[in-house]
C-alpha cells in the first residue's frame, strides 16, 4: 500500500506540473488560431491534448532521477518561460533562423528587446521552478524498479507522439516545450548541410558586363492560371501588367513541393539528372564567379534540402526569423523591402538578388491585410475544410493581389538601372479541385507555376536580342530547369555549364 501511495505521488507530481505547461506555455502555440466553428475548437483542443500527452512524457523522463531533474527542470523552464514571453507579446516563435542570427547579432542587438517584464517572469519562473525541484529532491521518492518502469512508459511516449505516430509529429514539435529540440536539431543539420563539399563548377565563366543587377524571386504556391495576365478573369495583378511584366504561362514543374522543387531550380538538376539538386552547386557560384555580389532573402523558414543555396550566397538576411505556420501573425513579404533597399544601395556594379517569399502559402490571411483585400468574404478557419470553396479562392487570390503590390515595388527599385527580374513560383495550388485544396496531393494543378519576366528600360536598350528572344520564347513549353540556364543567359555571363536551347533568353 506505501508503495501504490508513493506511485501516485509521483503521477500527481508530473500531472500537476504537465497542466502547468499546458496551461502557460504549451498554449502559447495556440493563441491567436482562427477557427470558425464548435468542431475546429474540439480539433484545437484535441491537439493541445497531444502536446499536453507529449510534455507528460518528457517530464516523466527528466524527474526519474532527483538529481537530473534539480539541474535540467530549472533551466527547462527558465527557457520555455523566455520563448513564451515572445511568442505571448510579438507572435515570435523559436526556429532554426532565429537561433542562427542569435550567434550572428552582437550582444547590444539583443539588449534591445529585454524589458522590465521579461526579466520579472524569468527570475519568478526560475525561482518558483527551483522550489518544485527541491519538493521533488525531498519528498517524491519512488524505488529502482519503479523508476525503471517511469523511464520506460516516458521514453514511449516520446517516441509515439514525435517519431511513431506521424500525425502528431508536428503539432508537438512546433511547440514547446518540443520546440526547443527540434529547433535545434534542424539548426544543427542545416548547418552541416551548409557546410558539406558538393561540385563545383571548375571552368570558369567569362562575361563583358560591367553594371548589371538581377533579381530572382523565388514565389510560393502560385499557380499560373490565376494570374489576370494570363487571362484570368480576376483583376489579379493590375499593377504587373501596367509593367509590362512578360509571362509564360507554360511552366512545367516535375516536383510539386518545395523542400524538392527549389533546389530542382536553383541547380542543373532535370528529369534525367535528378541528384544534381542535392550534389552539386546552383548558380549563385558562377554568379560569384563573373564578380556579381550575391545576396538572398528568405522570408520563409529554411529548410535542409536548400539551406545550402542560401548560405551559398555573400550575404544571407532573414526577413522575418521568428515566424512559424503555426503562429498565426501577419507574415508578408513586403517585410522583404527594406532588407531589399539597402542591398540596392550597396557599393557594387554587379548584384544577383535572390528573395524566397511567404507568396500564397496556407493559411492565407496571414499574407495580405484584411483592409486591402480585393475580393471576399475570406476564410475565418484555418481547418481547411470549414471555409467555403469561394472563400477559399477570395482568401488565395488576395495573396496574388498582395504579390502584385510588392513585385511593383521591386520593381520600382530597378526602373533607374539596367535590370532584369525574373519571378517564378515553387509549384501552384489546389483550390477545389475534386473536393482537393492545398498542395498536400500528387495534382495536375500543383505542377504549373506561375512564371513572368520584367526587364528595364536600360536592359532593353543594352540587350535587345535578349528581350527579341523572351518575346519568342514566352509562349514555349518549359521545364522549371530551364531557370539556371536562362539567368545565366538574362546577366549575359558565358559558360561551358549552359545549355543554350534552355536559355529563353537566346
Amino acid at each position: 500500500m506505501k508503495t501504490g501511495g508513493i506511485i501516485n505521488n509521483y503521477y500527481a507530481f508530473i500531472f500537476i506540473l504537465t497542466l502547468f505547461y499546458g496551461a502557460v506555455f504549451c498554449f502559447s502555440g495556440f493563441v491567436g488560431t482562427p477557427f470558425g466553428s464548435f468542431k475546429d475548437l474540439i480539433v484545437l483542443v484535441l491537439q493541445w491534448g497531444v502536446v499536453l500527452f507529449a510534455t507528460y512524457g518528457l517530464l516523466m523522463v527528466i524527474s526519474v532521477c532527483k538529481y537530473v531533474f534539480s539541474v535540467v527542470f530549472p533551466l527547462l523552464t527558465t527557457l520555455c518561460t523566455i520563448l513564451a514571453y515572445f511568442s505571448y507579446t510579438a507572435n515570435v516563435q523559436l526556429t532554426p533562423m532565429l537561433i542562427d542570427l542569435t550567434f550572428v547579432n552582437d550582444a547590444r542587438t539583443w539588449m534591445g528587446v529585454i524589458d522590465f517584464w521579461l526579466v520579472a517572469v524569468t527570475v519568478l519562473s526560475f525561482v518558483l521552478s527551483v522550489i518544485v525541484a527541491s519538493y521533488r529532491f525531498r519528498h517524491i521518492k519512488s524505488g529502482f524498479y519503479e523508476s525503471i518502469l517511469n523511464l520506460i512508459i516516458g521514453i514511449l511516449i516520446i517516441l509515439i507522439t514525435n517519431i511513431w505516430v506521424s500525425k502528431f509529429v508536428n503539432p508537438v514539435a512546433e511547440r514547446l516545450p518540443y520546440n526547443i529540440f527540434h529547433s535545434f536539431l534542424r539548426y544543427y543539420n542545416d548547418k552541416k548541410v551548409a557546410l558539406e563539399e558538393r561540385n563545383t563548377f571548375t571552368v570558369m565563366p567569362h562575361t563583358d558586363v560591367d553594371s548589371l543587377n538581377v533579381v530572382l524571386v523565388i514565389g510560393e504556391s502560385l499557380r499560373s492560371d490565376h494570374l489576370q495576365m494570363n487571362g484570368y478573369h480576376r483583376e489579379t495583378t493590375p499593377l504587373l501588367m501596367q509593367d509590362s511584366c512578360i509571362s509564360l504561362p507554360n511552366v512545367y514543374t516535375e516536383p510539386c513541393y518545395t523542400h524538392l522543387s527549389v533546389p530542382h531550380m536553383l541547380t542543373r538538376a532535370d528529369s534525367v539528372n535528378t541528384g544534381r539538386a542535392f550534389t552539386e552547386q546552383s548558380f549563385v557560384t558562377i554568379f560569384k564567379q563573373a564578380g556579381y555580389r550575391t545576396a538572398w532573402i528568405s522570408n520563409q523558414d529554411q529548410a535542409d534540402t536548400y539551406v545550402y543555396f542560401m548560405n551559398e550566397c555573400d550575404t544571407l538576411i532573414y526577413a522575418n526569423s521568428g515566424k512559424s505556420l503555426y503562429i498565426i501573425d501577419k507574415w508578408l513579404d513586403s517585410d522583404i523591402l527594406p532588407a531589399y533597399k539597402k542591398l540596392l544601395g550597396e557599393k557594387a556594379d554587379k548584384k544577383l538578388i535572390l528573395m524566397h517569399t511567404i507568396g500564397s502559402h496556407w493559411y492565407y490571411t496571414t499574407h495580405f491585410y484584411e483592409e486591402t483585400s480585393k475580393f471576399k468574404p475570406n476564410i475565418k478557419s484555418k481547418i481547411v475544410s470549414s471555409n467555403t470553396k469561394e472563400e477559399m479562392i477570395n482568401s488565395y487570390d488576395n495573396t496574388i493581389v498582395e504579390t502584385d503590390r510588392f513585385i511593383h515595388q521591386i520593381i520600382d527599385g530597378l526602373r533607374g538601372s539596367d535590370a532584369v527580374l525574373i519571378y517564378l513560383s515553387d509549384h501552384g495550388e489546389s483550390l477545389g479541385e475534386d473536393g482537393y485544396f492545398l498542395h498536400g496531393t500528387d495534382r495536375s494543378e500543383l505542377h504549373y507555376p506561375a512564371c513572368f519576366v520584367w526587364f528595364s528600360d536600360g536592359y532593353k536598350k543594352k540587350y535587345p536580342a535578349k528581350v527579341d528572344a523572351l518575346k519568342r520564347n514566352a509562349r514555349r513549353r518549359l521545364r522549371t530547369d530551364f531557370l539556371f540556364h536562362s539567368i545565366i543567359g538574362a546577366a549575359s555571363i558565358e559558360s561551358v555549364y549552359k545549355e543554350e536551347s534552355l536559355d529563353i533568353f537566346k
